[in-house]
């Protein structure tokens, strides 16, 4: 099982194999079958009954629910369990293409241990798109990203800029649901809140780059990048040169 965990969210990649589980679900997730699936299970119920899921399918599942499933031969299967996700009604084997298309971008980064702010990046607009399929969403109250809160923001990147800083953890600290922040935080600067962090790591590093002696390697890491050759792609797709042309020049 490849997975990936924050305190505000975790990813679970099942292999295709035989399975039987029950437990109850802790906070509402969601599930995507990658293969058809037969068995039995019982959800939200304590009625058996045999099941038969397509491959490329959602489920969703509310907090609270039991949960009972058991497969000869199980399918790969992803599981997404969000702190913030709201479920209004629970559903299974739901076809949607943008879904199914996330999904397979988040299976491709868990199994190339991609860097976690670009896994988050995908994490949020599944759990967008499943609330899209579900209800309205909540809009944002217009100009609630102040100065004040922006400074918030800034310092708490600051503070945090080496480690695996997520954009859940900017909306935990202003106390609000990461759909929320991240559509005032857009309204607000014209960027996305994940946008908005890697510009600060690229305007941190370029300055290390320019006024110290610090190995490539070192300022990558230092951040927030998974690596030197992360740091080398976002300069490249972003900034348009490499971090050791900058040096150089």
């Amino acid at each position: 099982m490849k997975a990936l965990a924050t305190p505000h969210w975790r990813l679970e990649l099942l292999p295709a194999s035989p399975y039987c589980v029950r437990y109850v679900v802790a906070d509402n997730e969601i599930g995507f079958a990658y293969d058809c699936q037969t068995g039995e299970h019982s959800i939200g119920t304590d009625r058996r009954s045999s099941f038969k899921v397509r491959a490329n399918s959602l489920a969703v599942r509310a907090k609270g629910w039991d949960v009972y499933s058991r497969s000869r031969r199980g399918g790969e299967y992803l599981r997404l369990v969000c702190q913030d996700l709201e479920i209004r009604r629970g559903c299974h084997d739901f076809i949607d293409e943008r879904a199914a298309g996330i999904a397979h971008r988040l299976r491709s980064l868990l199994l190339t241990h991609a860097d976690p702010l670009d896994c988050e990046a995908l994490v949020l607009a599944l759990r967008d798109r499943v609330d899209d399929l579900s209800e309205t969403r909540n809009e944002p109250i217009p100009g609630w990203i102040t100065p004040q809160r922006l400074r918030r923001i800034d310092d708490l990147i600051d503070l945090r800029l080496s480690e695996n800083l997520l954009v859940t953890d900017l909306s935990a600290a202003l106390g609000l649901s990461t759909r929320y922040f991240a559509r005032a935080f857009h309204r607000a600067t014209g960027r996305s809140p994940r946008d908005y962090i890697i510009e600060c790591r690229l305007r941190r590093a370029r300055e290390l780059i320019e006024t110290t002696d610090h190995s490539l390697a070192d300022i990558a890491l230092e951040c927030g990048f998974s690596s030197h050759a992360h740091m080398t792609s976002q300069f490249v797709r972003r900034v348009g040169v490499t971090p050791s042309a900058l040096r150089s020049g």
